[in-house]
């Protein structure tokens, strides 16, 4: 049997990461998360899976937690301007405006801090927090869904840490 090509193996690490973030934010919603209705496992497993790397030579990056706080922090600025102003009053459109904004300020944000690579994550982070079902229109849901992402990226970190470790045994395994 042939040995594998290092894109090959690359694609299989990836695939073993998403696994194992998907197996740990089941296991967490599983246990914390009985009654169903916090959306633990919709908004940690998105974020897990937008922070982990399919690139075996680049790890999950810290300031890709930062990026999620900076679009998490603004989302709930703007889920209070839309809380407010969709009471007050009856435009329809208010709400894709002021998301507008918090998209316009979450990009700006990143780039003013220099973190413009993790514009991705951080606008995530501002909708996850922003676009909420209807059980969770409240601002405690909206801190909540910041702590689901924060959940989703510390799985991410944790799960690419460990798989890294494994990473030179795995190699050393296949291409001797």
């Amino acid at each position: 049997m042939p040995p594998l090509s290092l894109q090959s193996f690359a694609k299989i690490v990836y695939v073993i990461k998403i696994l194992l973030c998907a197996i740990l934010i089941t296991v967490l919603s599983i246990c914390f998360n009985q009654d169903q209705v916090s959306h633990l496992f919709l908004w940690g497993s998105l974020t897990a899976f937008l922070s982990i790397q399919a690139d075996i030579n680049r790890k999950v990056n810290f300031s890709q937690v930062i990026g999620n706080l900076i679009g998490s922090s603004i989302g709930v600025c703007i889920w209070l301007l839309i809380s407010h102003f969709s009471k007050q009053h009856s435009y329809i459109n208010i709400e894709y405006w002021l998301l507008i904004l918090g998209i316009v300020l979450t990009t700006t944000t990143c780039i003013l801090l220099k973190h413009a690579e993790y514009c991705g994550i951080a606008l995530s982070g501002l909708l996850i927090v922003t676009v909420y079902d209807v059980t969770h229109n409240t601002f405690e849901g909206a801190l909540w869904r910041i702590l689901f992402c924060v959940v989703g990226c510390l799985v991410a970190y944790i799960t690419d840490a460990v798989v890294r470790y494994f990473i030179p045994h795995l190699k050393n395994g296949l291409y001797k």
